[in-house]
């Protein structure tokens, strides 16, 4: 089932399936390119719907902090939905969350997110700042 929001507008949520690579099922995300980076419930939906999709299948996420900015940090709802489905509801079936091009923002909000989850589910976060990227280098 697709996100009805993001038939009409393929910017509205930003999270699309991007590839699979040896079996494994790669999402992308920029929050700060979604039009309705406001719509709460419509994105947990549209992740979620796309995670049920995967029926337990292995999958990555690569989570783009460019331009994440404080309107952004302000959708904390968002973000907090998103780590209980990442980390909670489809934790079973998650290989990794990939942080690319982060910004103090999400640099921040990743410390404080690590220190407040298990060191488990903490390990299957990795952020990488040491030089810009691009989602083609990982699919």
């Amino acid at each position: 089932m697709s996100c009805p929001i993001c038939t009409k507008d393929p910017l509205a949520h930003s999270f699309k399936k991007v590839g699979e690579k040896r079996g494994i099922t790669m999402f992308y995300t920029k929050p700060s390119q979604a039009k309705k980076y406001d719509d709460t419930q419509g994105i947990l939906a549209h992740v979620s719907s796309m995670l049920a999709q995967l029926n337990g299948k292995k999958w990555i996420c690569i989570v783009d902090g460019d331009q994440f900015d404080a309107k952004l940090v302000a959708e904390w709802q968002t973000g907090a939905g998103l780590m209980e489905l990442f980390f909670t509801t489809y934790l079973d079936s998650l290989v990794e969350v990939k942080v690319i091009n982060p910004t103090v923002y999400v640099r921040t909000a990743m410390k404080v997110l690590c220190a407040m989850i298990s060191d488990d589910k903490a390990s299957k976060i990795t952020v990488l700042d040491d030089k810009p990227y691009s989602v083609l280098q990982f699919i």
